[in-house]
């Protein structure tokens, strides 16, 4: 299966009858509140299975909205097909759960370092793992191309908009990082790692 950049590959609350195993490109997991709010929850890659929970728990909607960040290439498995390939091959059913367990850990860890490090850490140690994980070296530094707003940032770092929009100013003003149109440049990846060591 192929998508483009902005094709909605999940729809929340729609039926769910397939995961996708991403091969290529970036998404974005998102959510609505009871209030009607969109949360950014997770950006996921190449290597990553999506819609996985229906799969195993037998839930027949989608929890979240699956959007392409990028143009994606990813292979689609119906959920009875995923159940047998499981049950022919334990080893498969192991590796979803080393996935599961590591989405979960990340979700715990990001739940204490709200309450352990400021916003501007906190956006520091997201945007360093985003360039470890989805960032393309280049003259100018690490280029991320995800088309991320403040508001999404701040979803991810569990902070308010107008939080975010102070540290981002403070990192360009600091010549660490610049924003473009549906990217982001970390030119001193050194600097935003120490401080999200800090």
């Amino acid at each position: 299966m192929n998508y483009h950049r902005d094709d909605v590959l999940f729809q929340e609350g729609e039926p769910s009858t397939y995961l996708l195993l991403l091969k290529q490109g970036l998404v974005k997991v998102t959510a609505v509140s009871e209030t009607g709010q969109v949360t950014l929850l997770a950006i996921r890659g190449p290597g990553d299975v999506i819609g996985e929970l229906s799969a195993a728990d037998g839930n027949p909607q989608r929890s979240a909205t699956v959007v392409a960040a990028t143009d994606v290439s990813a292979c689609l498995v119906h959920h009875q097909d995923f159940i047998r390939l499981t049950q022919q091959r334990p080893e498969i059913m192991v590796a979803m759960l080393h996935v599961l367990s590591d989405k979960l850990r990340q979700a715990s860890r990001a739940r204490v370092e709200v309450h352990t490090y400021t916003v501007r850490v906190r956006l520091a140690r997201v945007l360093v793992e985003l360039a470890r994980s989805h960032g393309q070296e280049g003259p100018d530094g690490t280029r991320i191309d995800l088309s991320l707003t403040q508001p999404e940032l701040a979803a991810l770092v569990s902070a308010s908009p107008v939080s975010i929009a102070r540290c981002l100013r403070e990192f360009r003003q600091a010549r660490i990082l610049d924003i473009g149109y549906r990217h982001l440049t970390l030119h001193d990846t050194e600097a935003l790692a120490a401080l999200a060591q800090s």
